[in-house]
């Protein structure tokens, strides 16, 4: 359970309400674990003796156990309501927390994981931890309370009759539960592992299933898509069953070992002539009420075994390292004015380099093409510039600052990027340009949409709705090409000194190709500007070119100074020129 610790201070924020939920839990617990075995001990005997009774005194000894049950209701009642809201709050700001680590882990971390097991570690697993948290924390009060309420009952009625101080000798069967549960508990914690890891490999199943549907159905994929989903919620059920099979094992070993205990308290009692009424049946209630709790208590270790297999995995996200850190004492970073340099810059994904030795100096509003066939290491030259990744070797500046030694958010903020399958979320389509700066009125949203070639179809989305129409989710109730231009249109609200355009026009159909190049020409005045691309009409704007092949830069400068002399950018412009 100290694993959990330090999650504790998440209950600070609701400990008021945590301390009446424990409060009622210990007031429920003690009215049920001794008020039963008193009542049958005290009152019960003499309501029902041959003497004659008072009609009051029975009416009060009726009301004694509603009473009983009233206050035991409305104190579980306030324990359970309490404890699910600390509960929900608790798994709120975990959920929260892990939520806000993974926005800040660098992108090889989603290279590496999948989206469905982040999903399933940010949901599923965040739950678990709830219960070991608050649940178990709740537990731990309240069955002790109870066991010791039934405990004090029993003691005191030992102390009226010698008899009952015998049976004590009963609960002797409380310590031998503790072997099975440990037992059980460490090969539940096992299967809960692979039961976690299993239910995030169905969570990516599923949003794979779910995020590609065109694909799905032109390549013919439902049956085989189906089918693996079969398979992978069959391994699912057998794991769950083994964790089935360890948790629900728990109580019948429990109970076998204390009705023991029970058992040998039946044989003591008729040896020994108790009275059935009187004595046997407040005995065995308070031993009933004696192991429930011991029940429970078993029951919570199990909780935290697999809560503790959930706790690895969020543990997993919370505790990555981050190989992106910030600077401990970052470099001013104002007015850029957008001056890139790389200096001997190697970059590698995990062991497989892909970018090598490159020098190059970018004054402060050039405009730079980069070219060069698939996997030459184009996108991942534009990645390091806003410090997607970190180079391997060397370093790259901007207006002569490493671009390591400036805060993130900073450098980020001087940076607008285009992609070429831009995401567009699921809000209205003012909202989505507003993504470039959250804080531009209406007013700024429809120029910038104007520059970008994209007012005239936002106008009529909808019916006319216009600017506050939903894209849907990733942008699917739009066109490509209308996906293309919202983004084009974030980048010119940003108005930020280096621009990347990543393959940017390459959702466009020529028509529209054709009347963006201007709005690109006028986009890209005065900013440092780096266009990746594969179709050379788009970097016709180029003051200067640049040509990777294998991460090397073979070739480097305008059209007409490489054309003749680089084979490879030659054979490649003469492709597409025809």
């Amino acid at each position: 359970m100290k694993r959990f610790f330090p999650y504790y201070k998440y209950l600070l924020e609701v400990k008021w309400l945590f301390a009446i939920a424990v409060a009622a839990g210990i007031a429920y617990g003690a009215v049920a674990g001794a008020g039963l075995p008193l009542v049958m001990r005290e009152v019960l005997p003499g309501v029902f003796s041959h003497d004659q009774r008072p009609l009051a005194d029975l009416i009060f000894a009726a009301l004694l156990l509603p009473a009983i049950y009233l206050v035991q209701g409305v104190a579980q009642f306030t324990n359970t309501y309490l404890i699910n809201y600390c509960g929900f709050r608790v798994v709120e700001s975990i959920q929260v927390k892990v939520f806000s680590r993974v926005q800040k882990l660098p992108l090889s971390f989603f290279h590496k994981n999948k989206s469905g097991d982040l999903l399933s570690r940010l949901t599923v697993d965040t739950q678990q931890m709830r219960m070991a948290i608050v649940d178990v924390s709740n537990d731990i009060v309240v069955q002790p309370m109870k066991l010791i309420g039934a405990v004090g009952a029993l003691v005191y009625m030992s102390m009226q009759k010698s008899e009952f101080f015998v049976l004590l000798v009963c609960l002797a069967t409380v310590p031998a539960c503790v072997f099975p549960i440990r037992a059980i508990g460490k090969k539940l914690f096992r299967k809960a592992k692979v039961v976690q890891a299993q239910t995030g490999d169905l969570t990516a199943s599923v949003t794979d299933g779910l995020q590609a549907p065109m694909e799905i159905r032109a390549y013919n994929m439902q049956d085989s898509v189906v089918s693996r989903f079969r398979q992978q919620v069959n391994r699912l059920l057998v794991a769950r069953m083994k964790v089935v099979k360890y948790d629900k094992s728990m109580t019948p070993v429990i109970d076998f070992i204390t009705v023991c205990g029970a058992a040998a308290a039946i044989v003591y009692a008729g040896h020994s002539g108790m009275e059935f009424k009187k004595d046997v049946v407040p005995l065995l209630t308070a031993l009933y009420l004696s192991y429930d709790p011991l029940k429970r208590l078993g029951k919570i270790h199990t909780k935290i075994q697999r809560a503790t297999a959930s706790l690895d995995r969020v543990e997993y996200v919370l505790h990555h390292e981050n190989d992106l850190q910030e600077p401990d004492k970052p470099q001013p970073f104002a007015d850029v004015k957008g001056a890139v340099q790389l200096e001997q810059v190697s970059f590698a994904y995990d062991k497989e380099c892909v970018l090598r030795d490159l020098n190059l100096s970018i004054p402060a509003g050039q405009v730079v093409a980069i070219v060069g066939p698939s996997g030459a290491g184009k996108s991942s030259f534009a990645s390091l510039i806003p410090r997607f990744y970190d180079v391997t070797q060397g370093r790259i500046t901007v207006d002569g600052v490493d671009v390591r030694e400036v805060e993130k958010h900073d450098l980020r903020e001087a940076i607008a990027i285009v992609t070429q399958s831009p995401v567009l979320f699921n809000e209205t389509v003012m909202e989505n340009i507003r993504i470039g700066k959250p804080e531009a009125s209406d007013e700024d949203v429809i120029e910038a949409a104007q520059k970008a070639h994209a007012h005239e179809f936002i106008e009529t989305l909808d019916g006319g709705l216009g600017y506050e129409t939903p894209v849907g989710e990733r942008g699917t109730l739009l066109s490509g090409g209308q996906r293309q231009r919202i983004a084009i249109a974030r980048a010119f609200l940003k108005d930020a000194p280096v621009l990347i355009l990543d393959e940017a026009t390459s959702a466009l159909d020529s028509e529209s190709e054709a009347a963006i190049q201007q709005a690109l020409e006028e986009l890209v005045e005065g900013r440092t500007t780096f266009i990746i691309a594969h179709r050379f009409s788009t970097i016709k704007i180029a003051d200067r070119i640049l040509v990777l092949n294998h991460g090397r830069l073979v070739a480097d400068g305008s059209h007409e100074e490489i054309y003749p002399t680089s084979a490879l950018y030659r054979d490649l412009y003469d492709r597409q020129s025809g």
